[in-house]
């Protein structure tokens, strides 16, 4: 069995790839290839944490996995990070385990080239300006599949409640992507206005941004960060008047996903506003941004198949590069 380490899945695979080998994982997905349980979700309220629990069997690879992550919201008082977990990888032929690996990194990895494969299908043409809302453990990565997606942006706005730390964030982005101008906003409205792709990766219980402030541009968002039924990033007006709502697997977002149940709930949204599963857009069976589409919403909640397709992809790669350390369970 393999041991991945967070460092070892850094050497193993980039964006690009991850971005590859999650198409294949939403084509599947959609095509009833996968089994794929909602994920259980341990509320943990005495340690303020929660547990959550995410197994899939994806048929074309023959690959079985589970991601067991904790996200425990005391733990920089610790010096612990919020997020910790593991995946455990199987040989879908024998049930053989195969790998054991760190999950943090998957996780923002697979998150930021699900909205990666979803910008690249509804991004307006010729996009050359972006923003990204909240600056904690998804930014990054978000930042950077919006990057390799379209590779014309050359503006990205910047915001977060603290000053302080999207001033870190831009340092760190301009260090590492090159030829792109990062600038600070001072509000949410601030980093929207003008943008074609805009990433929202916060935990807010309120919308973020509101549908006036968009600007006059063609715009295409990713919703990420509302992956329970209290927290809602995007304003229902937005979600209403898209010309095309994607979502990454129904059945998880109409229960996960605060930003769909709470305007349901309220009567501001239908459950068939909603245009389908960014894997159908793959497949062809539903059109993906069209001659007239003004906005496009992707929202998404996080899948097993990812985690699994994604592991699967990382082992290969390590397995070819030999790299990480080899383990014995005799």
């Amino acid at each position: 069995m393999l041991f991945l380490s967070e460092s070892d899945i850094k050497a193993a695979i980039n964006m690009e790839e991850t971005i590859d080998a999650l198409e294949t994982a939403f084509r599947v997905h959609s095509e009833g290839k996968t089994k794929t349980p909602v994920r259980t979700h341990l509320d943990l309220d005495v340690v303020n944490g929660i547990g959550l629990f995410m197994p899939s069997w994806v048929e074309p690879i023959k690959a079985m996995g589970i991601k067991t992550v904790t996200v425990y919201q005391d733990n920089p008082q610790k010096k612990l990070p919020v997020i910790q977990g593991t995946v455990q990888l199987f040989d879908g032929e024998t049930g053989t385990p195969i790998s054991i690996m760190e999950a943090s990194y998957v996780t923002k990895l697979r998150t930021g080239a699900s909205s990666g494969v979803a910008t690249r299908q509804l991004a307006p043409a010729g996009a050359s300006r972006a923003a990204v809302i909240g600056t904690g453990a998804q930014a990054y990565m978000q930042l950077w599949a919006v990057l390799v997606a379209v590779p014309g942006i050359k503006e990205y706005r910047i915001f977060d409640i603290d000053g302080d730390k999207a001033e870190v964030f831009k340092k760190q982005v301009e260090k590492d992507f090159a030829g792109v101008r990062f600038e600070v906003a001072s509000s949410a409205a601030g980093a929207v206005k003008e943008a074609q792709v805009i990433t929202t990766c916060t935990t807010s219980k309120k919308p973020v941004f509101s549908y006036s402030d968009l600007g006059e541009e063609k715009v295409h968002v990713n919703a990420v960060g509302a992956f329970t039924p209290q927290m809602q990033e995007i304003d229902a007006e937005v979600m209403l008047k898209a010309d095309k709502l994607y979502v990454d697997d129904l059945e998880g977002a109409l229960v996960e996903s605060g930003d769909l149940i709470i305007p349901i709930e309220e009567g501001k949204l239908r459950k068939e506003d909603i245009t389908g599963e960014i894997g159908e857009v793959l497949l062809e069976s539903k059109s993906g941004r069209e001659r007239g589409d003004n906005l496009t919403v992707y929202e998404t909640v996080g899948m097993g198949s990812l985690d699994v397709v994604a592991a699967r992809a990382i082992y290969e790669k390590a397995l070819n590069n030999n790299i990480g350390t080899r383990l014995s369970l005799e």
